[in-house]
């Protein structure tokens, strides 16, 4: 009866993070840079593109020793921070959740958000089952792809104080009944500055999408449409077009090495 009672708690959490879309923010600061205005619109959907990398931008790393720290202050550094903070919030594989953790604890400021942004981990990690239903490739329920989504929105920054930044982003989440199904989302967080970039607030409430007005929208969003595939497309116009119908386009810019 445990057994089987555990079996349909991990049922439920892989239906859990299915879902739901991650959704992270904070209280608007007036942008001091990477006005999407000064950029030209020369991305392949029509999007502007910055210099700015997913998976650089730091000169230390966390205790997991692939989360770049290290930043410099500035809101494009405040930028590339939240991408590389997104898989922290996003990413759950049993066999490196602890690590996780521990890094995400060194990466942000305690708050009732934590507890949200943990919560599926750690109910799959308390389970006797070495893999639950779902989990594919040595541990994955949940795997995000920065650079398949690979686009920012600085909903507001003040350099070396705080910035909320918005980063949409690909997954692969794992299924009880298939191969593993890409989603698309938006990561929103709030980041504060104790000589480096910190998150200090994620998670709002799903009925609250725009955390009280604090960003314009809560982002672009959807599943793949083709289904189940057991892999991250590469978007398309008509993929655009899908993740955006109820959000604005506005604001959003590409990062460099974004996939495309």
């Amino acid at each position: 009866m445990r057994k089987h009672w555990k079996a349909l708690t991990a049922v439920g959490v892989m239906i859990l993070i299915v879902a739901v879309a991650v959704i992270l923010i904070n209280r608007p600061a007036p942008a001091t840079e990477q006005d999407p205005g000064s950029l030209q619109a020369s991305g392949k959907f029509g999007f502007p593109v910055s210099d700015i990398n997913i998976g650089e931008g730091g000169t230390t790393k966390a205790s997991d020793d692939k989360t770049i720290t290290g930043y410099n202050g500035t809101c494009d550094s405040a930028a590339q921070a939240a991408a590389n903070y997104a898989p922290l919030l996003r990413d759950v594989n049993l066999k490196t959740w602890e690590s996780q953790k521990k890094a995400l604890g060194e990466v942000s400021k305690p708050g009732p958000w934590v507890a949200s942004a943990t919560l599926s981990g750690d109910i799959l990690a308390g389970l006797e089952e070495e893999q639950p239903p779902g989990a594919f490739e040595g541990g994955w329920v949940q795997r995000a792809d920065v650079a398949a989504g690979g686009m920012y929105r600085v909903a507001s920054c003040e350099q070396e104080r705080s910035a909320v930044v918005q980063v949409f982003i690909g997954s692969l989440d794992g299924r009880t009944n298939s191969v593993p199904l890409a989603n698309y989302g938006t990561v929103s967080m709030e980041l504060g500055w104790e000589g480096d970039w910190k998150i200090t607030d994620a998670m709002p409430e799903a009925d609250d999408p725009s955390f009280g007005g604090r960003v314009k929208d809560a982002g672009p969003s959807g599943q793949d449409p083709a289904g189940p595939t057991g892999e991250v497309p590469l978007l398309s116009n008509d993929l655009v077009e899908w993740v955006f119908k109820d959000a604005s386009r506005q604001g959003w810019i590409e990062y460099a090495n974004a996939k495309r």
